[in-house]
């Protein structure tokens, strides 16, 4: 009996090639999908309508430090003010008071007459989305 000193050397592997073949046609799947929604959205100048405009809601942020000073983006307005500003506001969303939301951001250290005072104010202007935020604590 003759033993063979060569061994033949197998070696497991795995065949790339189908994997290969479905990441390309996968790439061109994507490629082809993403060019067709691009011809479906053509640039055109759409007709404008009274009704065709903005409907979100608009939020306007009020701060009141701790002196009682109402400011808004970093100008300091009287109450006066302030309703004047809120109305031309209410103008440019077409006098719908339910289209705008106010922030109210109120210094801990104020006294509540000035959140008070300034919260009649926006309910004279029939404005009934006031949020006052809060910190939570840790």
């Amino acid at each position: 009996m003759r033993l063979s000193k060569r061994r033949r050397v197998t070696s497991i592997g795995m065949n790339m090639t189908p994997m290969i073949d479905v990441v390309f046609q996968l790439l061109i799947f994507f490629m082809t999908v993403s060019q067709v929604s691009e011809v479906n959205r053509e640039r055109l100048e759409l007709p404008r309508q009274p009704g065709a405009e903005d409907q979100r809601p608009a939020v306007l942020t009020i701060n009141v430090n701790q002196r009682g000073e109402l400011i808004i983006g970093g100008i300091v307005y009287e109450l006066s003010e302030l309703v004047a500003l809120v109305a031309d506001e209410l103008v440019r969303l077409g006098d719908d008071p339910s289209r705008l939301t106010v922030v109210l951001r109120a210094d801990r250290r104020v006294s509540s007459e000035f959140v008070n005072r300034t919260v009649a104010a926006l309910a004279q202007l029939d404005i009934r989305k006031v949020r006052i935020p809060v910190q939570v604590p840790d």
